[in-house]
């Protein structure tokens, strides 16, 4: 074997054999409190279905492809703090404290805000569980959502990989703003 490949091959161990003693980052644990529906229209509201699976969607792919650990607030007590329609939207604060009994770092506030069917947004703040402060405050167009099953149901999914995406870049510079960010979020 030449000295070249010999040496190749040592960096490939090394390599592979250094990456094993660094454990891998734990997983952000967060919490998604429910959709809240913001209906600026003067169409009937969503069916209450068609705006949960839209937290469903998210929740999933947060757990799965990015790898997050999604801890479920309680339900309750998430109830009975809905003082009006969005009220966690407009107090993180409280979001928070749902959050941190939940055991998470995170809290994600999502608001569907609905002006038509062609002008629909899922709209998300980003709180940090631990003081309550919005880090990020992400938005999503859903345009059609809403208009056929099919299409809704093709919105719903793709709408919740793009804001798990960008969930994940703003904690992600939140915990470091120097740093460019690897994904966690597989495509």
């Amino acid at each position: 074997m030449s000295l070249f490949r010999t040496i190749a091959a040592l960096a490939v161990v090394g390599t592979t054999t250094s990456g094993t003693n660094v454990p891998p980052a734990p997983a952000p644990r967060v919490t998604v409190l429910s959709v809240a529906l913001n209906n600026l229209s003067n169409l009937p509201d969503d069916p209450p279905a068609r705006v949960a699976a839209l937290g469903d969607a998210l929740r999933a792919r947060l757990a799965g492809e990015c790898g997050y650990a999604v801890l479920p607030a309680d339900s309750l007590d998430e109830a009975l703090g809905h003082a009006g329609r969005y009220y966690y939207y407009d107090h993180p604060d409280d979001a928070a404290k749902l959050a941190r009994d939940a055991g998470a770092e995170w809290v994600l506030i999502p608001r569907l805000n609905r002006a038509s069917p062609w002008v629909t947004d899922l709209q998300l703040h980003v709180v940090r569980a631990s003081d309550g402060t919005i880090v990020s405050n992400r938005a999503v167009e859903l345009k059609g959502f809403g208009m056929r099953d099919d299409l809704t149901e093709k919105l719903t999914v793709r709408g919740a990989a793009w804001m798990a995406d960008q969930i994940d870049q703003a904690i992600a510079r939140s915990l470091s703003p120097d740093v460019t960010p690897a994904r966690r979020c597989k495509a």
